[in-house]
């Protein structure tokens, strides 16, 4: 099975936001951006999967697939309390706190990196076990970090070392013999 993991284009928001699980419609670039990402692309696709927020749904809409499903368990993390805030306000307290321990900590009415890492895992294990011959997953950096960390069985503290402009693309072939699993960008 090959595997297009999409991240969404440019979203409608402020640099240095901290923006998670806001639903932010996406920047007046999404048409070039749009067209760029389908460079990268096989379509038609037999199944594509989105997050439920538009600046993955939207995206998702533009592309060719036989069918399609919304799953919130490809919604970025959530920042809870915290959505919206600057990054520059995460200096001292609890946020210093959390920032030093993101991985086991959750933000306040947020959740953990190994919350979101169980159901990200979940929807990759669980797709993983489909019969498709070709897929796309519109999503966030995040769960596309956390599905490239799982595959190289990369420590959950090195999830930043991966730089992912908006409109990245990963391609994942899954081998159903062997279940091993390759990566490369696209």
């Amino acid at each position: 099975m090959k595997i297009h993991l999409i991240r969404h284009t440019t979203p409608e928001v402020e640099a240095g936001i901290c923006y998670g699980q806001t639903d932010l419609g996406l920047a007046k670039s999404f048409a070039r951006e749009r067209e760029h990402v389908h460079t990268k692309l096989d379509t038609p696709y037999d199944a594509l999967f989105s997050s439920p927020l538009q600046r993955c749904s939207l995206l998702a809409d533009t592309i060719e697939a036989k069918a399609r499903h919304i799953d919130e368990r490809l919604m970025e993390y959530d920042f809870g309390d915290w959505e919206m805030r600057p990054w520059s306000d995460f200096k001292s307290g609890l946020e210093k706190s959390w920032m030093d321990n993101f991985i086991d900590q959750p933000a306040p009415n947020g959740e953990s990196i190994l919350i979101m890492q169980a159901r990200v895992r979940a929807f990759w294990q669980e797709l993983l076990k489909q019969r498709f011959d070709t897929v796309a997953v519109v999503t966030h950096s995040g769960v596309q970090r956390l599905i490239h960390a799982d595959i190289l069985q990369t420590p959950l503290t090195h999830l930043f070392r991966l730089q992912l402009d908006f409109g990245a693309v990963f391609e994942v072939e899954y081998s159903r013999e062997s279940g091993l699993q390759t990566l490369k960008h696209r």
